[in-house]
């Protein structure tokens, strides 16, 4: 019979064969799985997915390289010290005094406090304190330093490190006493955040209970650093609040405390109040 003369026949085998020829793959691959389902198999080499350390975070290699210089020059002998005193340094630190600081601007001020703001979203930090030091209003007017230099105190003013980790600071003068309102420490390539300090007096700054566990984390999360996993709170550390994680090798603290501040500009101290969040790497013990 020729198929020429019954063109539907002819089609539909065709239809038939391709239709058969597309289900063939997935017949066998359906009879494979059969065939193994249910069988265990024993792998003799499982993966395992590597354990983080603080050489993965470039963070964590940050805040290591600012500590090396100083941990060298502790170990290293006094008379080579002597001996070579203009050798160059590994980390070049920031003068933390006003003096040593250069005016802030829009776009550094504004990044600072808009940090601020989102750590107190978490709850790394009170919101109160950001409330009272950044949000305020108030004239806190003006310093003229022993060298007749004028500084606006309602600016901030910033400084950065040879690593480029970069400070932002407000002042303000109490009894004739310039200190800290607030302060901030970023790294100026990703704007992560490493320490947060803040000073009110002690009239306006009531006990502050510290940040949970929660708020801690967020903060190491801001950082990059939530994958190291491990993050709890330390067997020992003389900090009450404080999260460690020993595959980084890193410490968060928050403290509250209250001092008195007596500056160079003052006879008299100033009773005042501070709230500190940092993250380190952990002293080796």
């Amino acid at each position: 019979m020729s198929l020429w003369r019954y063109p539907r026949t002819a089609a539909a085998l065709c239809i038939a064969a391709v239709l058969a020829c597309a289900a063939a793959p997935a017949a066998f691959l359906a009879a494979s799985d059969a065939a193994y389902f249910g069988r265990v198999e024993t792998v003799a080499d499982p993966y395992r997915a590597p354990t983080p350390t603080a050489d993965d975070y470039y963070i964590l290699r940050q805040l290591a390289a600012r500590g090396q210089d100083t941990t060298a020059r502790q170990t290293t002998p006094q008379q080579e010290q002597d001996a070579a005193p203009q050798t160059p340094k590994v980390y070049i630190g920031a003068s933390a005094s006003i003096e040593s600081m250069t005016w802030a601007d829009t776009a550094a001020t504004t990044a600072a406090e808009n940090a601020l703001w989102q750590l107190a979203e978490s709850s790394a930090v009170p919101r109160f304190w950001v409330e009272q030091t950044v949000g305020d209003t108030v004239d806190y007017g003006s310093y003229t330093d022993a060298n007749g230099q004028y500084y606006n105190l309602n600016s901030a003013y910033c400084t950065t490190d040879s690593l480029g980790f970069v400070t932002v600071r407000k002042f303000a003068r109490e009894n004739d006493t310039l200190f800290t309102r607030y302060s901030i420490t970023m790294d100026g390539r990703t704007g992560m955040i490493v320490e947060v300090w803040f000073s009110l007096p002690a009239a306006d700054a009531a006990e502050t209970p510290l940040p949970g566990a929660d708020a801690l984390r967020s903060f190491a999360a801001q950082a990059g650093l939530e994958s190291l996993g491990d993050w709890a709170a330390p067997e020992s550390s003389p900090y009450d609040c404080a999260l460690y994680s020993a595959n980084g090798g890193a410490l968060i603290t928050a403290s509250t405390h209250p001092y008195t501040y007596t500056g160079y500009t003052a006879a008299d101290g100033a009773e005042r109040w501070y709230y500190s969040l940092a993250l380190q790497i952990a002293p080796q013990t």
